[in-house]
């Protein structure tokens, strides 16, 4: 059985009616009909993008808090030669539900995100991003929540989240980034697949929850070809995901009580986990992964740098394809609290 919205459940601006009151449906494909949706929404309104091509340009979320949902065959296209973001928060809140957002790589080459924002929050679910001449979802500070999306062709990672402070002298709440497809195999220029990170002084966010994402990296020795990336951390959790290439999986920096737990990996060309510039009390359990010697040796399955302590590495399975199943260098195997390095194969 086929469930339809009909026309009568909708409010179509300028005459309004309709038994869904702040239920907007745009009207038209240009930036125009958009624009007048989104005015008549309102803050805490919802916008309905029926099926159809829209071209945007300079696309502005400027109402807080509302929510655009697309149907199934909604798609919108960033305008040939144009040069800002394909979306731009200026107000808080946005919720993306749905659509296909092809930010026209080929005919707009201007390296602009696909969406921008500082302070502002965003949430998108059960969307497709493509064609990205720059980053994904580029956001400093703002509660983000993005799941069960699909991103392909970008050049660079699909999210950027930083914490420049704290709020009201607490820690940043980091993302969450859930059930995606990220495909950086096709396009890609450089940067990770998901990057979390403070900028400034460490332990500005807290939290992040990356798990059960598929991520595609390519198959390179390029420094910063890792899938997911989180610094500057306290207690980030990156769990049951699976990475396919890349030259490191899952790298922490400088991050405090992470856990890093059931992902795997294949193909990875250094190393599946990283325990970098003084990590200290992670957890390191249950992750399974093989190596893939390209240029120069991968160093290990796990790899702990610059002082890490405290760290627990128990119970994985990384070791095939690499020298070492986990590696210390002289500073963190000297540290103290030492690692607790156990069961590994």
């Amino acid at each position: 059985m086929t469930t339809r919205i009909p026309n009568y459940m909708l409010l179509t601006p300028p005459s309004g009616g309709g038994s869904l009151p702040g239920v907007v449906a745009v009207t038209g494909f240009t930036m125009t009909e958009i624009n007048a949706a989104l005015a008549s929404a309102g803050a805490n309104g919802h916008v309905f993008f029926p099926n159809g091509n829209y071209t945007v340009a300079g696309l502005t979320a400027s109402y807080a808090n509302q929510t655009w949902e697309f149907a199934r065959n909604a798609k919108l296209i960033k305008a040939a030669a144009n040069t800002a973001a394909m979306i731009t928060l200026s107000a808080s809140g946005l919720t993306i539900l749905g659509g296909d957002f092809d930010c026209n790589r080929a005919a707009a080459p201007a390296a602009t995100v696909f969406v921008d924002g500082t302070d502002t929050d965003f949430t998108m679910i059960g969307a497709t991003v493509h064609g990205g001449t720059s980053w994904g979802v580029a956001i400093d500070n703002g509660l983000v929540r993005i799941e069960d999306c699909y991103f392909y062709n970008f050049a660079y990672a699909v999210l950027i989240w930083r914490a420049t402070n704290k709020l009201a002298g607490k820690y940043r709440v980091a993302p969450t980034v859930r059930g995606n497809r990220i495909d950086r195999q096709t396009g890609y220029t450089s940067s990770a697949g998901i990057i979390i990170r403070s900028v400034g002084t460490a332990g500005y966010h807290q939290g992040a929850q990356v798990e059960n994402n598929r991520i595609w990296m390519p198959v390179s020795e390029v420094y910063d070809n890792v899938a997911i990336e989180i610094t500057e951390a306290i207690k980030p959790r990156i769990e049951g995901n699976l990475v396919e290439g890349g030259r490191i999986a899952f790298s922490y920096g400088g991050v405090i009580g992470g856990t890093v737990v059931g992902n795997m990996a294949n193909a990875v060309g250094d190393y599946i986990v990283e325990l970098a510039s003084g990590s200290e009390n992670c957890a390191v359990t249950g992750n399974s992964g093989t190596g893939l010697f390209l240029g120069t040796a991968g160093t290990g399955g796990c790899v702990i740098t610059s002082t890490g302590k405290g760290n627990v590495v128990v119970g994985n399975r990384i070791g095939q394809g690499f020298p070492n199943v986990v590696y210390q260098d002289s500073s963190s195997a000297a540290a103290s609290p030492s690692n607790l390095i156990a069961s590994n194969a």
